[in-house]
């Protein structure tokens, strides 16, 4: 799968930019505050129907305008087709889709349509900060291959929502709160089997990413389930209900889970030194792509912000190798034209110099 063209109007700097894309690499450079990010933002948007920068998307749309539009022409392999992806939203929240032409009722069928990866200086959080950055990438993989899972965690959402309410209102005597607590384990361990079956999967491709990579061994990822193992949910939310009462929220559940991730046993955020969890981000990210490419019979797209900053001339040189491996596009962002220059030698590409938010290829 890859985006041929892309059309960005009014996405903070950018009034109006369209490239023609490459469906390999492409590389975007220019001075900070040129726009880079902003395309690889607008992008993001297309995919995901929010940003990767702000959660309020008025800061988004260009200060002289009341809407951006972001479409794009997307050739995809697995079923072969061609379609036109466009998204539009507005200062005051409006939200509005299509898929050549038709509207689309939410940002899930965005997700569908344009999966991707970003990798920015904010994704070391995958180890280094919350259970929810790791939860996040879990359900990106299990979401992509197993559409099942989509339903079991819309119906998971709602039967927490409901079981906080009562909670939050102190109706311990409620005979909905049974119901709710019945609805959230059961859902909860289906949720719990997708994960573990995805993770299992994927540590396959993670130790070969990692070797690939050249920094780790001994990797190792255990799926926490979000209570205790060996014991059935019900049986932890019914010895839990006083305290879920006393907090108002449900203590207990795949809402909490984590994946712990260590090296020889050690919590790898613990013991790597800063570019060694760069590398493993790398490794954890470009594994997904891996495994669904295998699943999926086709590539996901990458998003790479501000490449040189992140990683030596090595290690660049490393990852660009396995993006082409896994013949999947991909977008990368810099300061300096150097800096791409013999990293794509005698390689297909595109590069796209960025200037007070207007693109120029070459």
């Amino acid at each position: 799968m890859h985006v041929s063209k892309l059309d960005v109007l009014q996405v903070r700097n950018i009034k109006s930019v369209q490239l023609n894309c490459h469906p390999g690499a492409n590389i975007i450079y220019g001075a900070n505050g040129s726009g880079k990010t902003s395309l690889l933002e607008s992008i993001y948007l297309l995919g995901r129907g929010r940003s990767f920068k702000h959660r309020d998307l008025r800061v988004v749309v260009n200060n002289d305008c009341d809407e951006l539009v972001v479409a794009a022409s997307i050739e995809r392999q697995a079923p072969q087709r061609s379609y036109q992806l466009g998204l539009k939203r507005t200062v005051k929240g409006h939200f509005e889709a299509r898929l050549d032409g038709v509207a689309l009722q939410s940002a899930v069928q965005l997700v569908e349509e344009l999966p991707l990866q970003l990798i920015d200086a904010h994704s070391f959080t995958l180890l280094e900060g919350g259970p929810l950055q790791r939860r996040q990438f879990l359900d990106w993989g299990v979401f992509h291959v197993e559409h099942e899972y989509r339903s079991a965690w819309r119906r998971f959402q709602k039967a927490l929502k409901q079981r906080n309410q009562l909670l939050r209102h102190g109706r311990i005597d409620d005979d909905s709160l049974p119901v709710w607590s019945a609805e959230l384990a059961m859902l909860a361990e289906k949720i719990t089997d997708y994960r573990r079956q995805y993770l299992t999967e994927l540590i396959v491709d993670v130790a070969a990413l990692a070797s690939e990579l050249d920094c780790l061994s001994g990797l190792e990822l255990d799926y926490y389930q979000g209570w205790s193992e060996g014991l059935a949910l019900m049986e932890v939310l019914e010895a839990d209900r006083a305290r879920d009462f006393a907090s108002g929220s449900t203590n207990h559940g795949a809402h909490k889970a984590d994946i712990r991730i260590k090296l020889d046993g050690v919590t790898a955020a613990d013991r790597l030194s800063r570019g060694q969890t760069k590398l493993l981000v790398y490794a954890l990210k470009l594994a997904q792509a891996t495994h669904f490419r295998r699943r999926m019979g086709q590539s996901c797209l990458f998003l790479l912000d501000d490449l040189p900053a992140e990683l030596d001339y090595e290690h660049r040189g490393q990852v660009i190798d396995c993006l082409n491996n896994l013949d999947c596009q991909y977008f990368m962002t810099g300061v300096d034209k150097k800096d791409f220059e013999l990293l794509v030698e005698g390689m297909a590409h595109r590069m796209f110099h960025m200037e007070h938010g207007v693109a120029v290829e070459g």
